[in-house]
């Protein structure tokens, strides 16, 4: 027997909130410690207040729930920027975000179909409207028309550079040869993370970097790379790489550091300098004053 949870899940996705409404609620009194039934909550209300609470109440039971993480991020980032048209929390708690809009009901299709009020097909036409004959129209001799010479050689030149386009694919396809303006762009990252989030690269493997929304009390505990230029991979629509995100120290003294475009929106960030043994942290400013921000932070072992 499907879960309350499950049940709210699939009315959720079918559009019909209410009802699933209903079921979370169910959902709380029998699993009050799953984490997904409080993100669920908060995407289907528009109570920002109650949207904070609830994403709160998750990230209480399992700090690191991505969705949750990605929905306060969004409800931060509204306090300083205004969301664009139609953007909602839903759609920063995905998959959860993904519904079908409401759908018209059948009484309302019936009535559209009877306003239409089609003629039926076995309605026989009047010979009143029966297909008058057409009396055929005399043609009139024309003067032949003159093409332009210019006419004929725009077509022959563009005949032409067809010809050599195809060509030249025939070519780079039979020798293997790759052409700048049809090769596709190099990969930079070997491997791409499974899922959004900021991570540290090293030997191929993804190492999480956890968000957070000030600097770090212990940094004992931090994630850990053995670089002294550590690659992060950054996978998260929220951040745009640019004058806002920033590589500094826990001190706040900040590092240069390069960011290189990666497949499917990503980033590659490399310090540009070797850095010493300690902790750092990559702070995403959620306005010009530098009042809020996020923070991803790791250690460079020694």
């Amino acid at each position: 027997m499907a879960s309350s949870l499950n049940k709210g899940i699939e009315a959720a996705k079918s559009g019909l909130m209410e009802e699933a409404l209903g079921y979370f609620k169910d959902a709380i009194v029998e699993e009050p410690e799953n984490a997904d039934v409080w993100v669920w909550l908060s995407a289907i209300i528009e109570d920002e207040e109650k949207q904070t609470v609830f994403l709160k109440k998750a990230l209480e039971l399992d700090p690191g729930n991505r969705p949750a993480q990605r929905g306060m991020a969004f409800i931060e980032r509204k306090k300083y920027i205004p969301p664009k048209p139609g953007e909602k929390l839903s759609d920063y708690t995905h998959p959860v975000g993904i519904f079908k809009s409401s759908s018209v009901s059948p009484a309302e299709a019936a009535a559209h179909i009877s306003n239409e009020n089609p003629m039926p097909v076995n309605q026989a036409i009047p010979e009143s409207a029966s297909r008058p004959q057409v009396q055929p129209t005399p043609v009139v001799p024309q003067a032949a028309k003159t093409r332009k010479p210019w006419l004929d050689i725009l077509l022959y030149g563009l005949t032409l550079m067809v010809f050599i386009i195809i060509g030249i694919l025939i070519g780079s396809t039979l020798l293997n040869i790759d052409i700048p303006f049809l090769s596709k762009p190099a990969q930079v990252l070997p491997v791409a993370p499974a899922e959004e989030g900021v991570f540290i690269l090293e030997n191929d493997q993804f190492i999480s970097l956890e968000m957070k929304q000030s600097l770090p009390e212990n940094v004992e505990n931090l994630p850990f790379s053995k670089s002294k230029q550590p690659e992060i991979v950054m996978n998260l629509p929220l951040v745009t790489v640019g004058e806002r995100l920033e590589l500094r120290t826990v001190d706040g003294q900040s590092i240069p550091y390069n960011a290189i475009p990666a497949e499917n929106n990503m980033h590659l960030l490399i310090p540009d300098v070797e850095l010493d043994p300690g902790s750092y942290c990559y702070v995403f400013a959620l306005n010009s004053s530098n009042e809020q921000s996020l923070y991803w932070c790791l250690t460079v072992s020694e």
